[in-house]
């Protein structure tokens, strides 16, 4: 009958704990303020209120004004305006591990100290290990930094693949160049280690809406287009001749006015102030005022079917073989 008991009261013991032993693992919400969001999916966003229990894997999104100071035990991550991570816990107890995908902003970790690395911080640029630790990571757009008040950090540049470990009072900063390093006291080494593909992509700021989160994630799924805006030459003389002669005509038939088959000053394709396929006042297939294959001065259409100034092939200023 005892025994029964006994085992009756360990499994109670053992149903009470195991709740609690549960939300120990988890990150929780002990400061925020009204700008601070997490999400699941990245594409619903929910508010992250004080007391609440982050879900794991969720990320967490701080707005211009938002902060944020998560704790789990001994350990905590404050999140500082404009900063996009997510965290993801694997294990328990003495096994668990944490990994923080950092994409913009800054956060700063008071990491429990153990005897292997249990905690990862990956950024588009470099990556973070640590046993133990008090240190802060930063993400622009072009680079990341990392800086250490207490501990031991390992720090890899993933594209030039630096690698340095970092004490107390030492830093290290990674762009497209490659890892700087610096200390107060002591600069720290950088060795060779194999260069390798970053987890996320750079963002210039958090996502503030769904909306904006909704953009993040299509730009993350669609390729790279070439923009078809913007001036189609930097010289208003571009063409085979300056000021000389031209097949056409000054206000007839042919070319008026231009110079070479270059470009100049404009960038439309057409005629200026004819009509039809007529150009500069007059009644052919040239260009008057603008350097191109029928352009006047400037873009679209004037006065005609053609277009208005443009680089073309044509030729501007010069004499033709048309009537005026």
């Amino acid at each position: 009958m005892r025994l029964i008991i006994t085992a009756f009261l360990c499994l109670a013991v053992a149903f009470i704990s195991a709740p609690a032993s549960a939300a120990s693992e988890a990150w929780t919400a002990a400061r925020a303020t009204d700008q601070v969001r997490y999400t699941i999916d990245k594409e619903t966003w929910l508010p992250l209120r004080k007391g609440m229990a982050v879900p794991n894997r969720a990320w967490i999104s701080t707005g211009p004004r938002g902060r944020l100071q998560l704790v789990r035990g001994a350990e905590s991550i404050a999140f500082k305006p404009n900063t996009l991570a997510s965290i993801t816990t694997r294990g328990s107890n003495q096994s668990r591990k944490t990994d923080v995908v950092q994409q913009v902003g800054e956060i700063s970790l008071e990491i429990e100290k153990r005897q292997r690395p249990h905690t990862t911080v990956q950024t588009p640029f470099l990556a973070a290990v640590v046993k133990g630790t008090r240190f802060t990571v930063k993400v622009g757009k072009t680079n990341a930094a990392v800086s250490v008040n207490r501990g031991l950090v390992q720090v890899t540049s993933f594209r030039s693949g630096e690698r340095s470990d970092l004490g107390a009072g030492q830093r290290a900063s990674v762009d497209l160049s490659g890892m700087s390093v610096a200390g107060v006291s002591q600069k720290p080494s950088i060795t060779r280690v194999t260069p390798s593909a970053a987890p996320v992509r750079a963002l210039k700021d958090a996502p503030t809406s769904d909306r904006d989160a909704a953009k993040d994630k299509k730009a993350e799924k669609a390729p790279g287009k070439a923009s078809n805006k913007g001036s189609m030459s930097a010289s208003s003389d571009n063409g085979k001749g300056a000021g000389g002669t031209g097949k056409g005509n000054g206000g007839g038939a042919g070319n008026g006015g231009g110079s070479g088959g270059g470009n100049g000053g404009g960038s439309g394709g057409g005629n200026g102030g004819g009509s039809g396929g007529d150009n500069g006042g007059g009644k052919g297939g040239g260009n008057s005022g603008g350097n191109g294959g029928g352009n006047g001065g400037g873009n679209g259409n004037g006065g005609g079917a053609g277009n208005s100034g443009g680089n073309g092939g044509g030729n501007g200023g010069g004499k033709g073989k048309g009537n005026d």
